[in-house]
């Protein structure tokens, strides 16, 4: 999981003996901070836009609200593309006291130590193709990705909580079925993006670069749990070009 929790911070030894053996490293995209100030820069809207003007005076006040929590200023947000205002609803606010520290991710983590010992560090996308994704949505399919993190703000801590849960115990497959619920109330439009775009046909690109490399070397491979499970997810592609799937914890 793309994640700050401790919990998932922490790899079992077991999976941390794979990756200190393995002779090369991939993960999803680089998170150097060349490609997170790229990540920043794309979130903008052009010169001149409002994100207020885009999105209504009403929707952007009750969005102003939340965000303050994550000490962005109106201001600040205002800048802000449609997608992108709701992207920062995807992890919940750090309190007050640490929101100057600086946070990390699990794949910023083993990508550094990846890094520092020396592993070549492989990339499966691009900052620009993963964004690109979000920014080619038109209008009204943004706008109701933004009234969905909206709403669906109150629940989040519980939310990521049962996804968690499911993640420490092994069950990728249960946190894709979380998703396929929570899409049951979406707009064809919307349910086909985030079902098909973000992560079928994301799972055949990463499947297929990842194949010349994991010929290469002994290999950790890290991507989200969401790409793992189903008859189209990495691991049953990696299957059908030969590769034998054990569980390992």
């Amino acid at each position: 999981m793309h994640s700050k929790d401790p919990r998932i911070l922490h790899l079992p030894g077991i999976v941390m003996q794979a990756f200190n053996g393995s002779a090369a490293f991939i993960l999803e995209t680089t998170l150097s901070e060349r490609s997170i100030q790229e990540s920043r820069s794309l979130m903008l809207a052009p010169h001149g836009q409002s994100l207020k003007t885009s999105t209504g005076a009403a929707r952007f006040a009750e969005l102003s609200e939340i965000a303050s929590k994550y000490g962005i200023p109106a201001a600040v947000l205002d800048r802000f593309k449609i997608w992108a205002a709701a992207s920062i609803l995807s992890q919940p606010p750090q309190p007050r006291h640490k929101q100057s520290t600086q946070l990390t991710l699990l794949d910023r983590e083993l990508e550094k130590t990846a890094r520092a010992r020396g592993k070549p560090v492989f990339a499966l996308e691009k900052v620009v193709e993963q964004l690109g994704l979000f920014d080619n949505l038109p209008r009204k399919v943004q706008l109701e990705l933004l009234d969905q993190a909206i709403k669906e703000f109150p629940n989040l801590d519980y939310e990521l909580e049962k996804l968690t849960a499911h993640y420490i115990a092994g069950r990728t497959g249960w946190i894709f079925c979380e998703m396929e619920e929570s899409l049951k109330s979406l707009s064809p439009e919307l349910n086909d993006f985030m079902t098909y775009q973000l992560i079928i046909q994301r799972n055949h690109t990463m499947a297929a670069r990842m194949l010349p490399e994991l010929a290469k070397n002994s290999t950790f491979v890290a991507i989200g749990a969401l790409h793992l499970p189903g008859t189209e997810g990495v691991l049953a592609l990696l299957e059908q070009n030969g590769y034998k799937i054990r569980k390992r914890f």
